[in-house]
């Protein structure tokens, strides 16, 4: 860990008795952080955040004015100067001042070669004039739904993640439960916030916070990608939507603690073999270790959690986080959302269009047998598809409304799976956190080969 910088690690030793003030500004601006995050509040349906009514309410008023929504102009704005900033800077190899800037246009040859397919996609989809391969309502029509909800997504999170994250809540949480998440999850406390985040908000969300927490020094390489892979599965709010689309949602309460049940399993497990075991359980270099959640020998837990987090409290200002969601913006925008489009699009025309995934899940189905499963052969597909994207597997498994223990099973697994390319695993390729393309598959191989049996004896002990 050669040229680390520690020098703004927080030190047990080193806190002073927190001021009143700080203590407060910890607790009012965190608690509106987790209110707005966590808040779970009753729908006619199941149970929302304020942050997901925000969303909605973006989706449903603001980008459906005009013919054309806001959020497809925005599309097609962010990738086309995504495509044309890339290019400029590769021609010119201009100096930029600001750093964000930087990352986001100065690109390599791979992303560039994807913004070029990401702006020639969406402007064929946003014209209707092109192959169906790339137009059809199946996969690049699909492609764009998703990133406009992404982009409505991103709009409201950019200034609210800060809000959760910087002002202490991490850092009190971290201290209080430090030990029973180090001996469970092997991971420190505070990212049971990355937990919360994506059960009352969304996974993408719990992505984003991990990786920005990493990129600041308070997680490992190993203890950022065990979180990802763990931890950042579709909110409560959306499993209702899935449970909706199968046509299970009867069925919503035993069939989402079930899945809440295999997830934590599968936490206790996937830390402790490979692929997740054998990364580097070091600080990203040039950063290094920024937080020791070590409580000192003469202080109390509470009375240190609230030190140290009243001590995060006094160092942030608010104009820090609108910097922060400024740059967020950029970053999503110009960088992870023409990602999301290009290869999304590519993926689902891979299975709209050829035979591959029903060739290559033809061993799940003889898997899915040992476990007599019905129609095991027939929906073989869901169980690999949701590596594309999660979604997927419900519009296969509508069709099995004669196996209702297999849309129960294969439904559950399509959101105890967690890793899909359209959004998260995108989003965990695009970050630092030391995970590639081949361990993400095999972490979804692994949560898919674990996940089948326990949930179909689950849901028949208990459905």
């Amino acid at each position: 860990m050669n040229n680390i910088k520690k020098v703004n690690l927080v030190q047990s030793t080193q806190l002073e008795s927190p001021k009143k003030l700080h203590i407060l500004k910890f607790i009012v601006i965190s608690l509106i952080g987790a209110i707005l995050f966590m808040a779970p509040i009753p729908t006619e349906e199941a149970f929302n955040i304020p942050l997901g009514f925000a969303i909605n309410w973006l989706e449903h008023t603001l980008f459906s004015i005009g013919e054309e929504n806001i959020a497809t102009w925005i599309l097609l704005g962010v990738v086309t100067i995504s495509w044309i900033g890339s290019a400029l800077s590769a021609i010119f190899k201009p100096t930029f001042k600001n750093k964000v800037l930087e990352s986001v246009f100065s690109t390599t040859p791979l992303y560039f070669v994807s913004r070029t397919v990401s702006a020639f996609f969406v402007w064929v989809i946003y014209l209707g004039v092109g192959p169906a391969v790339i137009i059809s309502p199946f996969t690049g029509g699909v492609m764009k739904g998703i990133a406009s909800h992404l982009i409505a997504v991103f709009l409201i999170l950019g200034f609210a993640i800060p809000i959760l994250t910087d002002f202490g809540i991490m850092e009190f949480m971290g201290i209080l439960i430090s030990k029973v998440v180090r001996i469970l999850f092997t991971l420190p406390g505070r990212s049971s916030v990355d937990l919360m985040a994506s059960w009352f908000g969304s996974s993408l969300a719990s992505i984003i916070l991990t990786r920005g927490q990493y990129e600041k020094g308070y997680y490992t390489g190993r203890e950022a990608a065990v979180i990802c892979t763990n931890f950042a599965f579709v909110s409560l709010p959306f499993s209702f939507v899935v449970a909706n689309a199968i046509g299970i949602e009867s069925h919503f309460v035993p069939w989402y603690l079930i899945i809440c049940a295999t997830c934590i399993l599968l936490a206790l497990i996937t830390p402790r073999i490979w692929p997740l075991r054998g990364l580097s359980d070091t600080y990203l270099p040039g950063v290094g270790q920024q937080l020791d959640e070590v409580v000192p020998e003469n202080a109390g837990v509470f009375k240190h959690a609230v030190s140290l987090a009243a001590h995060r409290a006094s160092e942030r200002k608010f104009k820090d986080v609108f910097q922060n969601g400024i740059d967020m913006y950029i970053n999503i925008f110009f960088d992870l959302i023409p990602l999301i489009l290009a290869w999304g699009t590519i993926a689902l025309a891979i299975f709209e269009f050829t035979l591959i995934f029903q060739v290559i899940s033809m061993p799940m189905g003889w898997f899915l047998q040992l476990f007599g499963i019905d129609g095991a052969m027939q929906f073989a597909p869901a169980t690999l598809i949701g590596f594309l994207d999660m979604y997927l597997p419900a519009l296969l498994l509508y069709e099995a409304y004669d196996y209702l223990a297999t849309q129960l099973i294969l439904g559950a697994l399509s959101i105890v799976q967690i890793i899909y390319m359209t959004e998260t695993g995108i989003s965990i390729l695009k970050s630092k956190i030391p995970l590639n393309i081949g361990k993400l598959f095999a972490l979804f191989i692994i949560r898919t080969l674990i996940g089948i049996p326990v949930l179909t004896f689950l849901v028949r002990i208990f459905m």
